[in-house]
């Protein structure tokens, strides 16, 4: 019996070490969150396509107020679409109705009411419209008054609704689906072809086109490597398409300056330039950057290179030296084409410039300029866009 009983302890003490031997329970496996599935929404509608943009040239007659829309006008526009109207604003469509050149063209062919259909292509914008053309020149038309005419409109010049307005829908390159206005999508609009509506003219019996932008374009290496007039006149940028939204988008300030596409290069006399002897160099013109004449459009307009030399008092020594790159036509319809020295796309020329230095003049360390201009058909003449100075020694 004592050995039973002290059996008991070794018993009673093997039993704890084989319980605290049992392995724990497995926790219960985790339970996973039920898969939610979102729901996909419906595809979108594709946009509608839009009307053709210039199906009888201009200028163009607007049918109906977009829904969304209170107005035509560009101020309409400006409270969603700022970037794209104050890039507007500063432009050469803007300014395509009041400019001085335009003016100044105006005065040169006549008042001729057929400037109008592309400076004014809103027929709301023109005091009077055109009924038919008398005679070949273009000059004389019979007109009446026009009850519809919007004297806020005429101001605005080639204006938003000229390319973007058509049939009761606002015409875009892409969709927008969530507009408040209803959008339509035109391939049309991003092709050059569209530019061509107002950018390519030729006058009735003349010899080659009064405008020619297009037609030059289309005969470049641009156009064979599928470079577009947008591409270089619209190009993409960050910015509001409309408030709130962030992306690229294409510029509105339609950038037509020449001194980006041309290359000049001076080369100088070696050992300065000496008093009563005639200053020698060459210039080289490049049109290295532009997929048309340079310049080109209008033949009452040209480009001028221009060098002076000055001396070290800042006064010029003798006359500047000038090279005017134009077209020049006739007075009068047709504008036959009686010479042309412009630089087409990708051409080079060498021109001699010499300056007839007087004796009796300043001298010491001076310097020699290079400027471009751009000369109207009253010779009037714009702020030098371009300018080198070159320091050189007057003896």
């Amino acid at each position: 019996m004592a050995l039973l009983l002290l059996g008991l302890p070794l018993l009673v003490h093997a039993g704890e070490r084989l319980r605290w031997r049992d392995p724990e329970p497995l926790p219960p496996p985790p339970v996973e969150d039920p898969v939610v599935v979102e729901p996909v929404a419906p595809a979108e509608p594709p946009p509608p396509p839009a009307p053709p943009l210039f199906p009888a040239g201009v200028p163009i007659t607007l049918t109906q107020l977009p829904p969304g829309l209170a107005n035509v006008s560009a101020q309409g526009c400006n409270a969603c679409h700022y970037q794209a109207h104050d890039d507007w604003s500063r432009s050469g469509h803007r300014a395509a109705w009041v400019s001085p050149p335009f003016r100044a063209a105006m005065k040169a062919t006549g008042e001729s009411p057929l400037c109008l259909s592309c400076h004014l292509p809103l027929t709301v914008q023109q005091p009077r419209l055109v009924e038919e053309y008398r005679g070949g020149p273009l000059t004389e038309a019979k007109t009446r008054e026009n009850t519809a005419w919007d004297p806020t409109l005429q101001q605005e010049g080639v204006t938003c609704a000229a390319c973007h307005v058509r049939d009761g829908v606002v015409v875009s390159t892409r969709a927008a689906p969530k507009a408040p206005h209803p959008v339509a999508v035109s391939e049309e609009l991003g092709r050059s072809e569209t530019c061509a509506t107002c950018h390519q003219l030729t006058w009735t019996g003349a010899d080659k086109p009064f405008y020619d932008t297009y037609g030059e374009w289309s005969r470049s290496k641009w156009a064979e490597a599928g470079v577009r007039c947008q591409d270089c006149h619209m190009p993409l940028q960050g910015g509001l398409v409309v408030a709130g939204r962030y992306e690229a988008q294409a510029s509105h300030r339609f950038t037509a300056e020449p001194g980006r596409g041309l290359s000049v290069l001076l080369k100088a006399q070696p050992g300065g330039a000496t008093r009563g002897k005639p200053f020698k160099g060459t210039l080289t013109l490049q049109n290295t950057g532009a997929g048309h004449a340079i310049p080109t459009g209008t033949p009452f307009q040209a480009l001028r290179v221009e060098v002076t030399l000055y001396d070290e008092k800042g006064k010029p020594v003798g006359a500047p030296f000038r090279h005017d790159l134009r077209r020049e036509v006739m007075a009068a319809p047709p504008y036959t084409t009686l010479s042309d020295n412009r630089l087409q796309a990708g051409e080079e020329r060498v021109v001699e410039v010499v300056i007839e230095l007087p004796q009796k003049s300043g001298g010491g360390a001076g310097t020699l300029e290079v400027r471009l201009l751009e000369v109207g058909v009253d010779s009037s003449t714009s702020v030098p866009f371009s300018i080198q100075r070159i320091p050189i020694q007057v003896y």
